[in-house]
């Protein structure tokens, strides 16, 4: 059960393990502009190799249909639904969930995100049993990685995907001979999906933070900024020495630098509206600002 990119690095390590995968469970097909529709990569992927994919509405109405597969144990990464007590019980040895965090730390819906935005150093794949909690069940197995400098959350989700997927097959080939341990729930910390108006910028924050914000944001929903009156895309800035009223361009020629609460950011990969990200210098050949603007969010 899964849905984006991330799920289809374990389903691809699933087909080329000793495990069987007896049927796929993704989330509905989404509907486009003109009448498309867009498939995930998980439903790509399972279609390629010949499984039977089920794509409910409502997951916990098919308790029947997902103990008809007459699968051993269910595996769930990013699939986007909750599962109840009946899906749970479909699965006689339970279901376990790739999970992108070091647990019981971000716990939710934006694990990646989360742990950039908050500078964390350190980051991995949790293995966990799944049950009626969010993401509260015992833990199986954990893979750890440092956050490098920079990194950005797409390089950072394709990294965990690949270790979460090899971790995923050693948990299942040694599943008889694993103690499950229980999270210590005092450590617990929440992340949610991330809102509309939350990839607006602050610049009333210190320039490290805005700078780990727009890392965690990049490349999608990607970290957003009004300026003149027109939304910008910012992919990837660096913390540099300025001051300046919050949000203040500062300089608009050779390279782009914006005031922060404290400090500033030298922009690096910009995106004007209906244009393609650009690196800085390319885009200022073709387009500055005058200094002293104020980059904010939308009124």
């Amino acid at each position: 059960m899964g849905t984006p990119e991330f799920a289809a690095y374990s389903l691809a390590a699933l087909l080329k393990s000793k495990h069987t995968v007896a049927g796929v469970v993704t989330q509905p097909d989404r509907s486009l502009k003109r009448g498309k529709t867009e498939v995930c990569a998980v439903k790509k992927l399972a279609l390629e190799n010949g499984l039977t994919v089920l794509q409910p509405n409502r997951l916990r109405d098919e308790a029947d249909a997902i103990r008809a597969f007459g699968a051993d144990i269910g595996v769930t990464a990013a699939y986007g639904q909750i599962l109840n007590a009946d899906v749970l019980d479909a699965f006689p040895c339970g279901v376990i969930n790739v999970h992108a965090s070091l647990l019981p730390k971000y716990r939710g819906a934006s694990p990646i995100q989360s742990a950039i935005a908050d500078g964390e150093r350190e980051t991995g794949v949790t293995i966990m049993r799944t049950e009626l909690g969010l993401d509260t069940g015992d833990i199986l197995s954990v893979a750890k990685t440092p956050i490098y400098d920079g990194e950005t959350a797409g390089e950072l989700t394709v990294r965990l995907a690949e270790m979460g997927a090899s971790l995923l097959v050693d948990t299942l080939d040694n599943f008889a001979n694993i103690t499950p341990r229980k999270q210590d729930d005092s450590l617990a910390t929440h992340c949610k999906t991330i809102k509309k108006e939350e990839q607006y910028i602050n610049f009333g924050c210190d320039a490290e933070c805005v700078v780990n914000r727009i890392r965690s944001l990049s490349p999608s929903p990607c970290a957003k900024t009004v300026i003149n009156g027109e939304v910008y895309k910012i992919y990837r800035a660096r913390q540099c020495d300025a001051c300046g009223a919050p949000g203040e361009i500062l300089c608009s020629d050779d390279k782009l630098v914006i005031a922060c609460g404290r400090g500033g950011i030298e922009v690096l990969t910009i995106q004007a509206p209906s244009k393609r990200a650009l690196d800085i210098s390319e885009f200022l050949r073709g387009r500055r600002f005058d200094k002293g603007v104020i980059c904010a969010r939308p009124q």
